[in-house]
């Protein structure tokens, strides 16, 4: 409390504890401030509490947007006989077999210079190095016949082109290798000396040339600039390790548990909001923990909206055109399940048409899972959401709140002044008329 009159101990004409009699007063004039005070909390905490299922309402988004398109849904798994092929499948892939041999890797282009002295000791060689990578542009390095090994790679590693060079030490003479930096045919390397004799023309030194990729698919050869290959299978990015004599089976194979790990996750955020609206809303037998949002429209309406959106009938599939078709249902509480075997039985029949219920179609009609996301964002967006909407209407109450009670802080403290400033003149009056009482009893 501010003031400008202070009141110690008992009241020297008095004998009264005039502290403790203005505290008494001003705490009795406090008390009407409590109902404003507990509205500000009990509000604070609402605002707090829709911030928690807002977020809540982010991870259902998150599961959601995680199955939007064809190959998000898609539940196949490839595997390879061979450890020269790592094979991996996406949702655009389809069940089958294939034979395939690795011919070639890709590889990038290694060139040594020829012998040279010793590391620190100037080469001696002045000229231009005539440096490019494919089609690209080339560059010009000057070399000086006072550059050493390492002035040398230095230039070289500045040029700003595909190439790396490093020094190489056989036990008796070092070389500058000369390496691309990427692989493929088209990044072999282009080196002209002008002046100088490094050697990087000679053809022996050219110890690997820079390839492709190939591997031999269905009678057809197929090429990469990099040991991954995509396309060649649908759906399936091959990753080569080592070339193959012998043929090399690709298996592509439905994948069930996949989907399932994804739809569990769309399960437990689903359930994860309904617990929190219900717990803060009360529901049934369960009392309300939030007294400002017992009740309140927007917790039923998160409820009935998500709970709309699951019951969503596309056309994907005659059979499997509904969460339910596949094993998703909601029980009497409110909450979302997974039958996982009603999910495998929809898959091994129609894959296809539970992908289409699920992502709908890219570019075109909606999914299952873009519904519910779209009820999400109806919630939680940033500038329009009905959360974002409602937390403002309470922002602004807790604002008019913490005005009053700030007002009646000033009055009480002005009406404790005021108390201490009477109380003080009160016991200076007293003190005054008991030493004239004591003057004239001792004049008696």
């Amino acid at each position: 409390m501010s003031g400008t009159v202070s009141l110690t101990g008992l009241g020297v004409g008095t004998g009264i504890d005039t502290n403790a009699l203005v505290d008494s007063l001003v705490g009795v004039e406090r008390q009407s401030e409590q109902p404003i005070q507990d509205k500000l909390t009990s509000t604070n905490a609402s605002i707090q509490n829709l911030s928690s299922v807002s977020g809540l309402l982010a991870k259902l988004k998150a599961a959601t947007d995680g199955l939007d398109t064809a190959a998000e849904v898609g539940s196949y798994k490839a595997s390879s006989s061979s450890a020269s092929v790592v094979a991996s499948a996406s949702g655009l892939a389809t069940s089958g077999k294939y034979s395939l041999t690795v011919d070639k890797l890709a590889q990038e282009q290694r060139t040594y210079s020829n012998t040279l002295g010793g590391s620190g000791v100037a080469l001696g060689q002045s000229g231009t190095l005539t440096i490019g990578v494919g089609a690209g542009a080339t560059t010009d390095i000057s070399i000086s016949a006072t550059d050493t090994i390492d002035n040398v790679m230095a230039k070289i590693n500045a040029s700003g082109q595909r190439v790396t060079a490093s020094s190489f030490y056989d036990g008796s003479a070092f070389r500058i290798q000369l390496r691309g930096m990427d692989t493929g045919a088209a990044n072999a390397l282009k080196i002209t000396e002008t002046g100088t004799s490094f050697g990087f023309n000679t053809t022996a030194n050219t110890v690997q040339k820079a390839q492709d990729a190939q591997v031999t698919l269905d009678g057809f050869k197929v090429t990469s600039a990099t040991n991954q290959i995509a396309g060649a299978i649908p759906g399936v990015t091959l990753a080569l390790t080592s070339t193959s004599t012998d043929p090399v089976t690709v298996a592509v194979d439905q994948d069930p548990s996949a989907l399932q790990t994804k739809l569990q996750a769309v399960v437990d955020s689903y359930n994860a909001v309904v617990s929190k609206v219900q717990m803060l809303g009360g529901v049934g037998s369960i009392k309300p923990s939030d007294p400002l949002l017992a009740g309140d429209s927007i917790l039923r309406s998160i409820q009935n909206r998500l709970s709309g959106a699951l019951q969503t009938v596309t056309g994907g599939s005659s059979k499997y055109g509904s969460l339910g078709s596949i094993g998703m249902s909601v029980d009497k509480t409110g909450h979302l399940s997974l039958d996982s075997t009603k999910l495998t039985t929809a898959l091994t029949n129609d894959a296809a048409g539970v992908t289409k219920m699920l992502a709908g179609v890219d570019g075109g009609a909606q999914g299952v899972m873009d519904v519910i996301s779209s009820a999400v964002d109806l919630f939680t967006h940033a500038d329009s959401g009905l959360i974002a909407n409602r937390n403002t209407a309470f922002t602004t109450q807790t604002k008019s709140l913490q005005d009053r009670i700030d007002a009646q802080e000033t009055r009480i403290n002005r009406y404790a002044d005021m108390l201490r400033t009477q109380f003080t003149a009160m016991d200076t009056q007293v003190a005054s008329y008991n030493a004239q009482s004591s003057y004239f009893s001792k004049l008696g």
